[in-house]
């Protein structure tokens, strides 16, 4: 059993280690920010709200509604439906329940043609339930003016 004296020699360790953690923490920058004044910055690649690109060479859809996005959704939260036969397939619905969704990326990954996509906007709080469901026009409004990253990088 130790005694007194090696006691108190190990809790003015324990203080003096703390302290000296302390103090080097006090010297170094702070890393705050006041939100909502100030933003962070987000990767490109980051898991935020996702959105539907519109193709800027024809003013079309980039979905080919192959519902891989829709099959693969392990929440369940994506909802597609379309009108027509074969190519000439309108997308007439698309439905996503952002309060749903767990921001998994396999959507994403699944797309073939990368007509869904994340962006790097991570403000969705809402007091309402109903404003968490995104039409196809809010997925097209949200949708990113520069490109977005790929995949692969090479």
């Amino acid at each position: 059993m130790p005694s007194l004296l090696q006691r108190t020699a190990q809790a003015v360790q324990g203080l003096v280690t703390g302290l000296g953690v302390t103090f080097q923490n006090l010297a170094r920058p702070k890393v705050t920010l006041m939100y909502p004044l100030e933003k962070s910055n987000v990767s490109p690649r980051w898991h935020g709200l996702l959105a539907l690109p519109v193709d800027t060479e024809t003013g079309n859809d980039k979905c080919i509604i192959c519902f891989q996005c829709e099959r693969i959704c392990p929440s369940r939260c994506i909802h597609i439906e379309a009108t027509g036969k074969g190519k000439e397939r309108v997308l007439t619905r698309f439905d996503i329940e952002m309060d749903k969704c767990q921001y998994c990326g396999l959507c994403v990954e699944v797309c073939p043609t990368e007509a869904i996509v994340f962006t790097p906007h991570y403000e969705a709080s809402t007091y309402n339930r109903a404003n968490l469901l995104y039409t196809l026009e809010d997925l097209h409004r949200a949708a990113p003016k520069e490109p977005v990253a790929r995949g692969i990088l090479r």
